[in-house]
This record gives structure tokens, sequence and C-alpha cells, in this order.
């Protein structure tokens, strides 16, 4: 093992090094190396891979200093103007911070549900792909809270900005498809260059412009209004009344927001219907629990009325942390542990691991929701990320886990679920950890 410098690791094969191997087997061929190097050690001369909970949690915590996020897919800008983009980024995520907050995000309880009945409502008594109608429904259900004040207005027959309604159900299809062209780029681990011209790259550029397209028009239009009120999260970020943003930093927080909506907790929803599936009697006591969705149906539900339903999910999240893998550039010649790593390096944590490690956590490959439910941690400190660590944790972790807690009580109570051959899907870790071949059919009781 390295006792300095950067860490070791396997050779691996002539001119393709680790890649190969890895791409057989993402997950098993970093165990067998965290099993060999132990919990840092290098996938090339570029890339470590850390995976040790504190190390991880230090990195975390040293983002926007000594380590920096992943660029957006296409950003050609050097390392040292995405440097300076960041007090930008970071002021948009202080500024939307009322609107995302724990009280902001309860208040959007009952349209959320509603949200979520109306997307199942489409796609009834037929087989579908079903992490594709779960994220259907989060972008949905995200792009109304992040724009949808008119929408809002309309369902409770107010009059309201048709041209406004028209654009929020555009920009959820924009991200949609903004999505699913960079994570088809995103879950190989072989990078293109967005020079490139080939039609995966070109397809990707034109997603991505479209969406930022749309947002930006919408911000500028927004300013234009001079609202009464606050009825999204872009009202929240277009208040002028303290630390005024310029539309460049609303765009990349809504961005952020929106992108994310895409993926994870829509690839946690469908983890969810394969894990209800596969334990009825956990669907059991959700749906038990869930009466409170219907005793409640015009107050706010919050994450604390369905404590059972909550300790599923945050198993859920464990167990199937659909970002499975987190990585930061290495941004300033600095240390991590006893090892020294350069600018421009790469780092990469394998969080699935972490949370499937025995020496963090009891019985770890078995399916607990009750660990969560007693008065102790379940987990070794810095073991469990959902949601990241540090000063680029989610920005939505309060949305996120709302989102998911409701549409897991409201699938349970509200629907009969057949999946399709259940035993033969697949553990896939591409861009996110996704139930690769799940299909099901849902019926409404």
């Amino acid at each position: 093992m390295s006792t300095g410098g950067y860490p070791a690791g396997p050779r691996g094969r002539r001119l393709v090094g680790n890649r190969y191997d890895y791409e057989q087997d993402r997950i098993g061929f970093l165990r067998r190396c965290q099993h060999e190097y132990g919990d840092v050690f290098a996938f090339s001369p570029r890339a470590s891979v850390v995976a040790d909970p504190v190390l991880v949690h230090e990195i975390l915590v040293r983002t926007n200093t000594d380590f920096g996020i992943e660029v957006a897919l296409f950003d050609d800008a050097p390392p040292e103007e995405i440097a300076r983009q960041t007090p930008t980024a970071m002021a948009g995520r202080k500024k939307s911070r009322p609107g995302v907050s724990r009280a902001a995000v309860d208040a959007h309880s009952q349209r959320l549900v509603d949200i979520f009945h109306a997307q199942l409502g489409r796609i009834l008594d037929r087989e579908v792909d079903v992490a594709a109608v779960m994220r259907s429904f989060i972008i949905h259900a995200t792009t109304d809270y992040c724009l949808g004040g008119e929408v809002r207005k309309v369902s409770a027959g107010e009059s309201a900005d048709v041209d406004a309604v028209a654009a929020a159900e555009e920009v959820a299809a924009a991200v949609a498809a903004a999505a699913e062209r960079s994570t088809a780029l995103m879950s190989s681990s072989l990078s293109l260059p967005s020079w490139l011209p080939v039609r995966a790259v070109r397809s990707a550029k034109a997603a991505n412009r479209r969406l930022a397209e749309l947002l930006h028009h919408l911000i500028r239009q927004r300013r234009a209004q001079r609202r009464d009120t606050v009825d999204d999260l872009l009202d929240t970020m277009l208040d002028g009344d303290v630390e005024p943003l310029d539309d460049e930093a609303v765009y990349r927080t809504l961005s952020v927001m929106l992108r994310t909506s895409h993926g994870v907790p829509g690839t946690a929803l469908a983890w969810a219907v394969l894990v209800l599936a596969r334990e009825p009697g956990i669907a059991a006591r959700i749906r038990v629990e869930a009466e409170v969705l219907a005793e409640r149906a015009h107050r706010a539900i919050t994450v604390d009325d369905l404590p059972y339903t909550e300790a599923v999910v945050k198993e859920l999240l464990r167990a199937y942390i659909p970002t499975w893998l987190l990585g930061r550039e290495v941004r300033t010649h600095t240390t991590l542990g006893r090892w020294t790593f350069q600018p421009g390096q790469q780092i990469m944590m394998p969080v699935y691991l972490m949370h499937r490690d025995p020496r963090w956590w009891e019985s770890p490959e078995e399916f607990l929701p009750d660990r969560w439910l007693g008065t102790q941690q379940p987990h070794a400190r810095f073991a469990y990320l959902p949601f990241g660590a540090g000063p680029r944790i989610c920005l939505g972790n309060q949305l996120g886990l709302l989102q998911l807690v409701l549409a897991v009580a409201a699938l349970a109570r509200d629907y009969d679920v057949s999946v399709v051959d259940r035993e033969t899907v697949v553990m896939r870790p591409e861009a996110l950890l996704v139930p690769a071949g799940l299909r099901a059919r849902f019926v409404r009781r």
C-alpha cells in the first residue's frame, strides 16, 4: 500500500488501462480494488477512488476551495473561469433557500400528490417502463414547484397567464430531453469532447441549448411582470428586496434544480416499485400509515406524518442510491489523509460501496427500513450520503425527500402494481444506478 504521494492501484491493461475491466463490472471492479488496495486507490494517473467515509466527507466539505464540482456537460470554460463562477452559483443557492425550506416544501404537499395521480392516470392498465413514468412525475412536480405559479392558479379556477402555463409544460419536456441525452453520454466511462461531430454529442448540445433558452426567456418574462405575490421558486429568486440576483445566477440555480429532478428521485421511485413488489409486508405497513393522505386531503402533509414510509425511503436511498458514484476535480496542490493530489486530477467516491460496507452498517445487504426507526444512528459517522454534504449538498433535498415519501405512500395506498418478470430486473451502474428492464402495470384501487 502507498506510504505517501499518489495512491497505489492496479496497473491495468496495455493501452486501455483499467477502463476495460471497469466497464465489464463497475461495482465489482471497484470492490475488488478496494479489497486489495484499501479505501483509497488509483484508477489511473489522473483519477483516484476514495471510499473512506471520513475522507469523502472532507472532500465534500472542502468543495469550492481545494476541490471543485464536476463541470456541466459541454461547459468548455477553462478551470480558472469555472472557479470564478463559484460565487455566482453560491449566491443563487443562498437566495433560493427560503423557497426550498421545509415550510415552503410542506406547503406544496397536496399539489404534489395531485400531480402524482395525474401522471399515473395517463398510463393506467397498461405495461410501462417504470423508470420513465416516475421520472416524468418528478420532472412535472419539480417544474411546477419552480415555475408553476400560473399553473396552480388555473387549477384553483383563477385567471392566469396562458402563455406562462404552456411555457411551464414546455420546460418540463425540455428538461426531460436535455437530461436524457446528457445521461446517455455520461453513462459511458469514455468522455466524448464537445467538438466531436457525432449525433449523440450534437443532439445533447441542442437539447441543452433549448432548455437554456426557455429558462432565460421565462426569467426575463417574469422580471417584466412585477408580481406582488410569491407563487413559486422563481418568484423567490427574483425578489429584489434582499440581495438581488442577475439572470445568470437565477438560471444556474433553476437549471440545477430541474436537471437533478430528472434522474435521482425518479430512479429512486423506480426502485421503490420493485422493492414493494418483492416485499408485500413492507407495502402493507406503508398502506396502513398512508391513510393520513385521505385524512389531510386539504391540509399540508409532512414527512413527519409518515415515519415508516420515510424509513423505507431512507433505506431505498441507502441500498439503491441512484447517485452511486460522486466526483470532484482537484483545484489546488493539496493533501487528503496521507495522499497528495495535483490540480486537474479527479477523485471518484463510490457511495454505493460505503452504503453497503459491513464496517459501517449492520447487515448492509438486507433491506431493513426499521433500522431508521430507532433512537441511534444506524451507521458509522459520515457513511450515509443520500444528498451529498458540504457547501454543495443537494439544494432540493427537502423537496426531494417529500416527493419520495408522498409518492411511495400514494403508490402503496392507491395502486395495485404488477411488476413484469421482477426477478429478472438487474442493477445497472451507469450515470445512475438503475433497475434495468423494470416494467409494470398500474391499476387504481
